[in-house]
C-alpha cells in the first residue's frame, strides 16, 4: 500500500482502569485544514488473562468504539497489520480500552494532511 501521509507510532501505555477508555494516539496538531488519522498496526501484550480491545475515539461518556473489537491471547504478543485492520480514517485523537487492567498498548498511525 502506498503511504499517503507521515508514519507514527505512540507511546506505549499501560491500561490503568478496566472498561475505562484511555488516550492512546494524540494526532498533531494541523494548520487549517487539522489532520486525519488512519490506524496501521497494532502492538498489544497481556499477562492478566485472555481479553479484549477496543479502540475508538473519546473518552468517559462521549467514548464511541471506530474499530472491531480485537481478543488478545494472554501472555501472548498480539500484532495486527495494516492488512487485517480496517481503513478507518478520523479526525480525532485515538482511545483505547480493555477488560482487564495491565494490558501494554503501542499502535502505528499514518497522519494525512498539512
Amino acid at each position: 500500500m502506498e503511504a499517503r501521509g507521515i508514519r507514527k507510532s505512540s507511546a506505549i501505555i499501560t491500561i490503568a482502569a478496566g472498561a475505562t477508555p484511555q488516550n492512546l494516539y494524540l494526532r498533531t496538531a494541523g494548520g487549517q485544514n487539522p489532520r486525519t488519522v488512519i490506524l496501521r498496526k497494532i502492538l498489544a501484550y497481556n499477562a492478566v488473562a485472555a481479553t479484549t480491545l477496543m479502540i475508538g475515539t473519546g473518552l468517559a461518556g462521549l467514548w464511541a468504539q471506530q474499530w472491531p473489537t480485537f481478543r488478545l491471547v494472554n501472555n501472548q504478543d498480539n500484532e495486527w497489520t495494516e492488512d487485517q485492520i480496517p481503513e478507518v480514517e478520523l479526525g480525532a485523537n485515538l482511545t483505547v480500552q480493555t477488560d482487564v487492567l495491565g494490558v501494554l498498548v503501542q499502535v502505528e498511525v499514518e497522519e494525512i494532511g498539512s
